[in-house]
């Protein structure tokens, strides 16, 4: 499998197979011209990862599985978006949401009303802005893991 050397600011340079990037045809909103990001998970058993551009070294969202800390998150994704990301089964489905520090850890927000919607198998990727959503774009993060 082919690989290559992505250079990237917080981690260094990584070697990256190219099964292991993930194409986001339209980009993330307000970062339409990137469209190639690989998951870097820093520390295997901790829930935080990093959505990381291939194109620009400093650009990498801190990402994690939106259910760990919300339960009951829930929302439907529409025909338009499965057939886009060519998703025909739940299984190929990962959910990711982005996380935002400002200041310490305790106060990190999570975006739970624009989700970013993976295909594993077909290395495809959106981050989709729920409509009618009862979601923010910023629920504390570690206010719901205490309320569980």
């Amino acid at each position: 499998m082919p690989t290559m050397e992505l250079r990237t600011s917080r981690f260094g340079t990584l070697q990256v197979e190219e099964r292991e990037i993930y194409t986001f045809e339209r980009g993330l909103p307000g970062f339409e011209q990137h469209k190639a990001f690989v998951i870097v998970s820093p520390e295997e058993d901790e829930p935080f990862a990093f959505l990381q551009s291939v194109s620009d070294p400093d650009l990498a969202f801190i990402i994690v599985d939106p259910f760990l800390f919300y339960r009951d998150y829930d929302f439907e994704l529409s025909d338009a978006v499965a057939e886009e990301l060519k998703i025909e089964s739940p299984e190929q489905v990962v959910v990711r949401a982005i996380i935002s520090i400002r200041g310490e850890l305790e106060s990190a927000t999570i975006n739970l009303v624009a989700p970013i919607i993976i295909n594993a198998e077909a290395r495809l990727g959106k981050q989709v802005v729920l409509g009618k959503s009862p979601y923010t774009t910023r629920h504390p993060l570690f206010a719901a893991e205490r309320n569980r």
